[in-house]
């Protein structure tokens, strides 16, 4: 028996040894000399400890939404250093009714010759930046960060808006060690609430009354360790749609003391409609006099309807340039935007639909959540934070996003995939419409000549269409050629070009045509009286992506993608084919995908033809197993070797 409680004592001491205190400030040298995260050796950056609390208070005489947050951070490697800068969202058009950011604390902790030495934050190295005509983004960067540094900062945000509670993240890209929320809600308040994400998390909801505002609240807590850190797998939207989580709506404002009676459900459709009536939406659409004289020269050129459209939007794309400010809203008005020749989002396009209109073409817009701002779950304002042109034809929709200086119809920048965006007529109609790309193309040829010693010399010519093309506009647009030599050089298994010509680069309605002469020495293996190369040579698909053996998340390739690659090789005098590969071809199922290989040879010559296509935007969890063996099989295709012998 006193082995037993001796060793209980023992047991107890040493949980308090080495219980963990969150305390702001007590970091501990232990902490500091950890070397990786002992749960994930992998993980770049760890949250020891995360907390938040969510509360309201009557605060000046008006009520106010109050959230803590804590947070100490452990960085393991350099990776890890994009984790030492913080980004605080905050809401509100008007001082009066903004977000604001109190009681900021910041510290950096680093273990010198065995001692704690602390680096504060400074003030002058916090930045406020606006992202647009209601979102602010306060930001700092934590000092002195070093490998093995330990961070902690703390803040609250004050917030006139009470019913309006931020989503609650439980899971990150880096694992959280310990994670407390705590939200204190109003019982007037009634929400809606939704549980998201793959990883399970309890939620513990108890009620207690509230003497300064004489209702209940409904309190809500969430408290998990080890949190596992949200994967991002390639080809997924935001990872963050896929983060465990809760989101809360508010559907009803219910305070019989007070005579408040207000119930917030809508639908979609009420959405659109209440966007549609604002005076920096369609009120911005009824104006026409500040471009009509330029609008009457563009329509003195052209008479074709078609023709017409494209001068207008490429009209709209160098009139006015993107200022990066997100929002469906105009942002001081579309008048000052034409002006001054810079603008939002929303000024840039509310223009083009105004333009459209006004020459007669059947343009409506259409508001989305761009890639970075998730999918909206809810019927609610905040859903939405951009809005592009629709122009309706024939059955379809033509899409356009004249903040793009590089698109064309229906080639949309990445960001504009996004699912589902809402079309919103004059009539303030609305309907979901498919947010999609045309295909992306590129089509590559090669002739190919090896010499007897194995040098690789040939002339290669791509074709770069559709999104393709944009992306490449976007990249090398205004970059000299040697610079995109370079860059393709360091692409392609350090290859040496020359004679390199690139044509209608700056042509947007023509395919990117890039050719060049190439030479290597390091494509082939010459082995005795042998020769090995793959067929593909640089071409190659040498890696499978996917990786994992179970994925959660759909995969997401942002829109359909044809990539065909043909070849002609020359072998050199002497010598014969010995072997080659087996043509190949496989298929994902319901038409998803293909993968053609074709090979021949006749007398010295070789010819290759490679075909990937993939049809759907987006490829449902359930056929990764499928998809991750389709590519498994294409990337061992691709590494077989074709052997030349000295005859």
């Amino acid at each position: 028996m006193k082995k037993i409680i001796c060793t209980l004592i023992i047991l107890i001491v040493i949980n308090q040894i080495t219980a963990q205190d969150y305390k702001f400030g007590k970091v501990s040298k232990e902490e500091l000399q950890e070397k990786f995260y002992p749960k994930d050796s992998s993980a770049n950056a760890a949250y020891l400890f995360k907390k938040r609390k969510t509360y309201i208070v009557v605060f000046g005489g008006s009520v106010k939404l109050i959230t803590e947050v804590q947070v100490r951070m452990k960085i393991y490697n350099q990776e890890g250093f994009d984790w030492a800068t913080k980004k605080i969202n905050l809401y509100g058009s008007i001082k009066s009714k903004s977000e604001n950011v109190s009681n900021l604390k910041a510290v950096t902790y680093n273990l010198i010759n065995g001692e704690i030495v602390k680096t504060k934050l400074d003030k002058e190295n916090i930045f406020r930046d606006k992202k647009s005509l209601k979102l602010t983004q306060q930001k700092f960067t934590m000092p002195n960060v070093k490998v093995g540094s330990v961070l902690e900062w703390m803040y609250k945000i004050y917030s006139p808006y009470f019913y309006n509670i931020d989503d609650v993240i439980v899971q990150y890209e880096i694992p959280v060690k310990k994670y407390e929320t705590k939200l204190v809600l109003l019982d007037w308040l009634n929400f809606n609430k939704r549980q998201k994400g793959y990883y399970p998390f309890k939620i513990k909801e108890t009620v207690k009354f509230d003497h300064d505002f004489g209702t209940n609240e409904k309190v809500i807590e969430i408290r998990e360790e080890y949190v596992p850190a949200l994967r991002n797998e390639p080809y997924v939207n935001n990872i963050y749609n896929y983060a465990a989580g809760l989101q809360l709506e508010v559907a009803s404002f219910i305070a019989p003391k007070l005579g408040v009676y207000e119930n917030y459900i809508q639908g979609w459709e009420d959405v659109a409609k209440t966007i549609a009536r604002s005076s920096r939406f369609g009120g911005e659409l009824k104006k026409t006099s500040y471009f009509k004289e330029d609008l009457d020269k563009i329509r003195s050129k052209f008479s074709n309807k078609n023709e017409l459209m494209l001068a207008i939007f490429e009209f709209v794309k160098h009139k006015v340039k993107w200022n990066n400010i997100y929002g469906k809203y105009s942002y001081n008005g579309v008048r000052v935007a034409y002006k001054k020749g810079e603008g939002s989002v929303a000024n840039i396009n509310l223009i083009l639909v105004a333009m459209f209109r006004a020459a007669n073409i059947n343009a409506n817009p259409v508001i989305l959540s761009t890639r970075s701002h998730g999918i909206p779950i809810f019927p609610t304002l905040d859903g939405f934070n951009y809005v592009i042109a629709g122009v309706e034809v024939e059955n379809n929709v033509l899409l356009f996003d004249a903040t793009e200086e590089n698109s064309t119809p229906n080639v949309l920048p990445l960001r504009d995939l996004n699912w589902q965006g809402r079309i919103i007529r004059e009539n303030e109609s609305s309907t979901w419409i498919n947010l999609i790309s045309k295909p992306a193309d590129l089509n590559a040829n090669a002739q190919i000549t090896i010499s007897e010693d194995g040098e690789v010399q040939g002339l290669k010519r791509t074709l770069y269409k559709n999104y393709e093309a944009l992306n490449f506009r976007n990249k090398f647009k205004k970059a000299k050629d040697e610079d995109i030599i370079t860059k393709i050089e360091e692409n392609n298994e350090n290859i040496e070009i020359s004679d390199f010509k690139i044509m209608n680069k700056n042509k947007t309605y023509k395919p990117v045509t890039v050719m060049y002469k190439f030479s290597s020495e390091e494509l082939t293996d010459v082995v005795g009286d042998k020769i090995y190369f793959k067929p593909l040579f640089f071409m190659a698909e040498t890696e499978n992506p996917f990786k994992l053996e179970n994925r959660d998340y759909p995969i997401d390739f942002g829109m359909p993608n044809t990539n065909k690659k043909v070849e002609s090789i020359t072998i050199p005098d002497g010598y014969a084919v010995e072997s080659i590969p087996e043509s190949f071809a496989i298929g994902l199922p319901d038409n998803l995908g293909v993968y053609k290989f074709s090979i021949t040879s006749s007398g010295n010559k070789i010819s290759v033809i490679s075909l990937f296509k993939i049809n759907s935007s987006i490829i449902p969890t359930s056929y990764y197993p499928k998809l991750k063996e389709f590519y498994k099989q294409m990337v061992a295709k691709n590494l077989e070797q074709v052997v030349l012998k000295k005859v």
